[in-house]
């Protein structure tokens, strides 16, 4: 298959991309540039020429949320989204199959479990976000089938939120949870995010909204002692809320919340998670 991704140079696209061309598809990243006015064309032309389009882009949500920053997070996944759905509406021949990434953010942050029936979003600017770029995505015409997933928190030694939290360990022997600690921490091993996708361009019946996560519902604290545990840790420390809102402003509750959350939709459509446990997911990689 042709399959375009944006955002394919970030941290989970580099990862997927290898992944997908390792089974025999063609790959085409779609380059910040790609989304110019004066590139409409040529994204165009891509489109017309692809089987699948995958939308991984947007500005990371590690920064510090300035108002400014805020702008960037939603124009970044908003504005990329648009222009690649009217890309796939005035195709000539439309991919038959779009997906849409989004986060777990889009959940209330509730001592409950939310799966795919619950509608209800929650509260704050992450949630805010989430709408606004699904809502986009929605904007997909009929004759292309639409997947949303909800990301939860991307999990892989070479990257991402785990190589921030691997350093004190690597560098003081030192574990560190962020407070409260009792927040839910909805993850997913980066080899279930590759799987999962390929999964879901061979699954023609599943569309709409799918939480990509791991099954195993855990807290920070539980994350953090059991990374401690497996990389030689002699202590752990719980972060304060406080610092965290010096460096990241308004930032800081996408880490201080969290929200609980179920897959059911892929493990109801027979989806076998490669890591459905946190204490698998920390036998079964190198660091």
């Amino acid at each position: 298959m042709n399959i375009a991704i944006s955002g394919a140079s970030g941290f989970i696209g580099t990862h997927l991309s290898a992944y997908l061309d390792n089974f025999g598809h063609h790959i085409i990243p779609l380059k910040h540039v790609m989304f110019r006015d004066e590139m409409e064309g040529e994204l165009q032309q891509i489109i017309n020429h692809c089987d699948v389009v995958i939308n991984l882009a947007g500005a990371s949500l590690n920064h510090r949320w300035t108002s400014y920053y805020q702008k960037e997070l939603v124009h970044s996944r908003v504005e990329t989204t648009g222009r690649l759905v009217k890309a796939i509406r005035h195709a000539s021949v439309k991919p038959s199959l779009f997906i849409s990434v989004s986060a777990v953010g889009y959940y209330p942050a509730e001592d409950k479990v939310f799966d795919e029936a619950t509608a209800r979003k929650g509260e704050g600017f992450l949630a805010d976000l989430c709408h606004l770029w699904e809502a986009e995505a929605r904007k997909c015409p009929p004759e292309t089938r639409l997947v949303i997933t909800r990301l939860g928190v991307v999990l892989s030694p070479d990257g991402g939120a785990m190589e921030q939290m691997l350093r004190p360990l690597k560098m003081l022997r030192v574990g560190a949870a962020i407070a409260p600690g009792t927040q839910p921490l909805p993850w997913v091993d980066m080899r279930d995010v590759c799987h999962g996708m390929e999964f879901l361009i061979n699954h023609p019946e599943i569309h709409g909204v799918v939480n990509l996560v791991a099954p195993d519902l855990i807290s920070h604290n539980v994350f953090s002692l059991l990374l401690s545990h497996n990389y030689g840790g002699i202590a752990t420390f719980t972060i304060p809320q406080w610092i965290l809102q010096v460096i990241l402003g308004k930032g800081a509750e996408y880490l201080t919340k969290g929200q609980q959350v179920y897959p059911a939709k892929m493990l109801d459509s027979g989806y076998q998670f490669k890591t459905p446990t946190i204490k698998r997911f920390f036998k079964t990689i190198n660091i």
